[in-house]
């Protein structure tokens, strides 16, 4: 690894090497060890990451006990749901439901078209005798 490429994964991962990638911590770490130009460069992001660390407010008891009161609440006003099959043995089709509904109405426009629809006028070329001397019969 060269040491532009340990400054990219310094500044893409953090100083901490638990959270390097995998594929990429050994050759960071072989690195570290051989290199003084890395290990100052680590001291570096490592002395930032501890600054920045002291710079953050820490949590606000009072806000965080708010906030696990609410979700408590919330998680006591949240019915438990119910056991799978415990409503109807037809619950499995509820998901099913809108495009069961989508279907029916087509069945039920396409059925109500092929009733009110006039039926096929009446073709002379269509009747039976040109019909069957158009058949060929095997010999």
């Amino acid at each position: 690894m060269r040491l532009e490429t340990f400054s990219g994964l310094l500044d893409t991962h953090g100083a901490d090497p638990a959270r390097w990638p995998p594929a990429e911590a050994a050759a960071a770490r072989r690195l570290l060890a051989e290199s003084a130009e890395a290990r100052a460069v680590h001291r570096r992001d490592e002395a930032l990451a501890a600054r920045l660390d002291e710079s953050l407010p820490g949590p606000d008891a009072q806000a965080l006990a708010r906030m696990r009161a609410r979700l408590a609440q919330a998680a006591a006003a949240t019915p438990p749901p119910e056991p799978a099959g415990a409503s109807s043995p037809w619950a499995w089709l509820r998901p099913l439901w809108p495009a069961g509904c989508g279907a029916l109405v087509t069945l039920a426009a396409c059925l109500l078209w092929l009733n009110l629809a006039p039926g096929p006028a009446a073709q002379p070329w269509l009747g039976a005798p040109p019909l069957l001397a158009m058949v060929e019969l095997p010999e």
